[in-house]
């Protein structure tokens, strides 16, 4: 129940029973110590719900902290893979140097072949501007047939030197093209870690001063906590109600973190969404991701304080929830690729979808299970409408076992229910 509302039936209350005692001195004096204990009650409420909220605080504050040391493993391990890269860029550029050297060396070997054979001929034929009366000029046949060998015997080795020298000259090309095929991989491969490596700088940069505000929004709690035991309800009421407010903000970015952690999975990885399936159901878009249980809470405004605010409302439900038993399969509502499968540590187990899978669909919809026991299914794997994702939990921000689907379209959060088949949880799929 919201603190607000406490405080205003309870004053609301103290008021009346004053007004319709007034009288004896008793009476009044009675009311006093009503209205007293009243608020003393109402006081104590409020430190413990600030009391709940330092330590949900400082439970974020530590997965924080591991985060940030995920994230900075994670810039390590990319900035080793770049350093990698660059030796291999620079092996394959040493491998093409070599290989250019090599091509012109045996460019010039033909060229002095050439060369060579040229200088045979000229004094071959020195004299004799036609090879023929040298022939028969010979003094014997036996001359004759020594001549027309050595001449043929000549052009027979020049032409396979000159050939061989080709083929060389020819099979390094290739070496040379593929390495460079290589080095362009190598560099197209630099510039996507490079890229990764900065989208996590910025991750960090964000996880860096979330980690701020957490440590001065404990910080305030614990000079709230102090103050309060002086302060008369109502500004205990204005404390809580700017409490309340930055721990709805806090929730919302939490939640928030879940869908972006699935837009970079899409930004660095290759999406191909299936087609449709032939188990796909005929006449509606979705299945019920949960065959039996009920809607404990519907898609819209809510008074539940831990959802966030949204669409202009203090407190909006993104989707809905589906309640059974714990261990329920939850099944992929629709055909499309899991872009994250993941747990909501990043904000602490108090506010976010706890173990949660997204799957991305067709015409830029996205479907989100929360509060999972466990999942099955990993980023990038392809799933089918019907395919067993996970199992219903109680994981994250949650009361008790239950699935939180939500259904997006563009990003935007939308009524799951006219996309699904009617009357609540069931097995229909036709």
């Amino acid at each position: 129940m919201h603190s607000g509302g406490m405080l205003g039936r309870a004053v609301l209350l103290a008021s009346t029973v004053a007004v319709l005692l007034v009288g004896s001195p008793t009476s009044v004096l009675a009311d006093q110590v009503d209205d007293a204990r009243a608020r003393l009650n109402i006081i104590n409420h409020l430190k413990g719900s600030l009391s709940d909220n330092l330590q949900r605080a400082e439970a974020q504050e530590i997965a924080m902290q591991q985060q940030l040391q995920e994230t900075q493993d994670q810039i390590n391990t990319t900035l080793q893979q770049i350093a990698e890269t660059e030796r291999l860029i620079a092996d394959l550029e040493s491998q093409i140097t070599a290989l250019q050297a090599h091509i012109a060396a045996t460019r010039l070997e033909l060229a002095r072949a050439k060369a060579d054979y040229g200088q045979f001929m000229r004094v071959t034929y020195k004299s004799q501007a036609d090879p023929l009366p040298m022939l028969l000029g010979a003094p014997s046949f036996q001359a004759f047939l020594s001549r027309a060998t050595t001449i043929e015997r000549v052009n027979f080795l020049s032409k396979q030197l000159m050939d061989r020298i080709i083929r060389t000259e020819r099979e390094l090309r290739v070496e040379e093209a593929v390495a460079r095929d290589k080095k362009a991989e190598a560099d197209a491969k630099r510039a996507d870690l490079v890229t990764q490596r900065q989208a996590l700088l910025e991750q960090q940069k964000k996880e860096k001063d979330l980690q701020l505000r957490l440590q001065a929004s404990i910080r305030q709690v614990k000079w709230e906590l102090v103050a309060i035991n002086g302060q008369s309800a109502e500004l205990a009421q204005r404390i809580a109600d700017m409490e309340i407010a930055r721990q709805d903000q806090l929730i919302a970015e939490a939640e928030q973190a879940a869908w972006q952690q699935a837009q970079f999975w899409m930004a660095h990885n290759m999406l191909s969404l299936p087609n449709q399936s032939a188990t796909h159901s005929t006449k509606y878009p979705l299945i019920w991701p949960q065959q039996r249980g009920t809607i404990s809470l519907p898609f819209g405004p809510c008074s539940y304080p831990f959802e966030p605010p949204g669409f202009g409302y203090r407190h909006f439900h993104t989707g809905i929830d589906i309640a059974f038993t714990q261990g329920t399969p939850i099944m992929a509502a629709d055909d499309g690729t899991v872009v994250a499968a993941d747990t909501s540590v990043l904000y602490g187990q108090l506010v976010g979808y706890g173990r949660y899978v997204i799957i991305a669909h067709r015409n830029n919809f996205f479907s989100l299970y929360g509060h999972l026991l466990g999942y099955k299914v990993k980023a990038g794997d392809t799933v089918r409408q019907g395919d067993l994702i996970g199992f219903e939990g109680t994981t994250g921000n949650s009361t008790g076992p239950h699935l939180h689907f939500e259904y997006r379209y563009n990003g935007q959060p939308t009524n799951p229910l006219p996309y699904l088949p009617a009357n609540g949880p069931n097995t229909f799929n036709q």
